[in-house]
């Protein structure tokens, strides 16, 4: 046990390093990075047995628990904050960021009912700001109407929307940004080693100010169904040919999307520190608190999750481990509280809100 607990520490140790190394110098970290709520779980655990046999060797994991106490609120958040911080200089604002995953398009059976379903949580949220991945819109009849249901049936007075992709009958598939206030200007963030994910940003008018809310939906890891496959396999019956495929596959996947997003982030942060407002920024990093690019934006801007969140707040709902992968942060200037994970499992991602609103200098 005290030989499993050293290895454990140098696990954990080396997951430490995962926000300050870039994943193309070692990707490694970024990797266990995504255990890093379980790796907490287990050192507990070695506390809780120490402390029956020999309460001298707690002090291992109690130290490295310790040494990354910073970490542990980015992950964990045992009380919320209902209310701002300090005095607004604006009315608040709702936001909600959700990636709909195509309007469960292709679940041919069952896509409108999931897509009214969606509609009936936008409705009952009834957000100021919404953005919106993996957004969907065709205006051929045959297909179920997003985009003018938006408009029509909701308070929203704007809309920038940026596709990727565009197919037969006038498909077209990429993200949306959505606002009750006027969109004064617009534009997107390109991403010239992965152009299927995109960042566009709006600046938003309100009474007395205006605000730059980015929308981006980073590099996932584009997992097949195979992929999948491997996944669920893994506590059977796996021939050692097919466990060393499979895995191969995977990491090359991962370490892809690590790299990828790294860069994708610093475009992001790059842009920011040029805006000549307040920035908030939505969406689905594809990124865990603990990894490289989020630490980046976390340089810059606070985490609605961190500030007034509840619980783990895992925003990931699929096959893979539930993950705290959608994010809302926001700058200098901005207050943000009463953040949720909505408990709706509509997609393979859950919805977060948040309520922000301009600080009083």
């Amino acid at each position: 046990m005290w030989w499993l607990n050293i290895g454990a520490a140098f696990v954990l140790l080396t997951t430490y390093l995962a926000p300050h190394v870039h994943p193309v110098t070692s990707w490694i970290p970024s990797l266990l990075a995504m255990t890093f709520t379980y790796q907490l779980l287990l050192h507990v655990g070695f506390l809780f047995w120490w402390s029956l046999f020999r309460r001298k060797r707690m002090l291992l994991s109690g130290l490295l628990l310790a040494l990354g106490y910073g970490h542990i609120g980015d992950h964990v958040q045992l009380f919320g904050r209902d209310a701002p911080a300090e005095e607004l200089a604006s009315a608040p604002l709702k936001m909600m960021s959700y990636n709909v995953r195509l309007f469960d398009l292709y679940n041919w059976s069952k896509n409108k009912e999931t897509r009214d379903a969606i509609f009936e949580v936008l409705h009952r949220e009834d957000p100021d700001i919404l953005c919106l991945q993996e957004f969907f819109y065709s205006s051929d009849k045959q297909f179920f109407p997003t985009k003018q249901s938006l408009m029509k049936d909701f308070r929203f007075r704007a809309a920038h929307e940026r596709y990727t992709a565009r197919t037969r009958f006038d498909q077209h598939f990429g993200i949306a940004t959505f606002s009750t206030h006027p969109i004064v200007k617009k534009g997107n963030i390109e991403f010239p080693e992965n152009p299927n994910n995109q960042c566009i940003w709006s600046d938003i008018a309100l009474k007395d100010d205006t605000i730059r809310v980015y929308n981006a939906h980073l590099a996932s890891y584009h997992f097949g169904d195979a992929d999948y496959k491997f996944i669920k396999d893994l506590d059977t019956d796996t021939n050692t040919d097919s466990l060393k495929q499979g895995g191969e596959r995977i990491l090359k996947r991962l370490r892809r999307g690590f790299r990828l997003r790294a860069d994708e982030v610093q475009r992001i942060v790059d842009h920011m520190q040029r805006s000549p407002h307040p920035v908030v920024y939505c969406g689905d990093m594809n990124d865990v608190p603990m990894s490289y690019g989020y630490h980046l934006m976390r340089e810059r801007l606070e985490d609605a999750f961190v500030s007034s969140g509840r619980g783990l707040g895992g925003t990931y709902i699929g096959d893979l481990p539930s993950l705290r992968i959608d994010h809302l942060l926001y700058g200098d200037g901005i207050d943000a509280w009463d953040f949720r994970t909505l408990d709706d499992a509509l997609s393979d991602h859950r919805a977060i809100t948040a309520t922000i609103g301009l600080a009083k200098e």
